[in-house]
């Protein structure tokens, strides 16, 4: 039996993952937040676990091919 995947499930998880960990790391006093967003250059990935930055990388690389169809 062939195993399926639900893409558009996977991609909205990885992306609220991804949320999540802008909004913790928005905590910083040293990051200006405006309107709830976060710049990648004011995150500090040096202290983020290996799975963590395997997600950012997944969701990059989906909002990648997203962008250039």
């Amino acid at each position: 039996m062939a195993r399926t995947v639900n893409y558009p499930k996977r991609a909205e998880k990885i992306k609220e993952m991804i949320d999540d960990l802008v909004k913790e790391m928005g905590h910083s006093p040293n990051i200006p937040i405006q309107k709830n967003k976060l710049k990648l250059v004011d995150i500090d990935f040096d202290n983020v676990d290996i799975v963590t930055l395997m997600q950012v990388q997944a969701r990059i690389s989906r909002l990648i091919l997203e962008k250039s169809k």
